[in-house]
């Protein structure tokens, strides 16, 4: 049987990993945050599990605090998402500028 008290428990477990995942990042902490992906990944299945387990035993109350950390889950998915881009982005840079370095090392000191 479905437990409204379960389900609200993941969704806050769900919330409290992302703001994890949203603070490694912010530390560019990155090998941290993807084990942080990894466990939410986990909470995220266990979620659905519960979901398709049967007709949702929420309450309005509940479905309305269900939603407010659903809002809060994405916001600091889409925060923490635009931390990660902007360091791949600079990973990028130094990777080309290596790649470019090594260009020129083998242009002219080539033998």
């Amino acid at each position: 049987m479905v437990n409204s008290e379960e389900i609200l428990a993941l969704y806050d477990a769900i919330l409290a990993t992302s703001k994890q995942m949203h603070e490694y990042a912010r530390a560019e902490e990155w090998d941290a945050l993807v084990d942080k992906e990894l466990e939410r990944r986990q909470l995220v299945a266990a979620l659905r599990s519960q979901l398709e387990a049967g007709p949702s035993p929420l309450s309005p109350a509940e479905q309305a605090q269900s939603e407010t950390t659903i809002k809060s889950i994405l916001s600091l998915d889409e925060e923490t998402r635009s931390l990660a881009e902007r360091w791949m982005g600079e990973l990028d840079e130094k990777l080309g500028s290596i790649k470019t370095s090594r260009r020129l090392q083998n242009t002219y000191l080539a033998p």
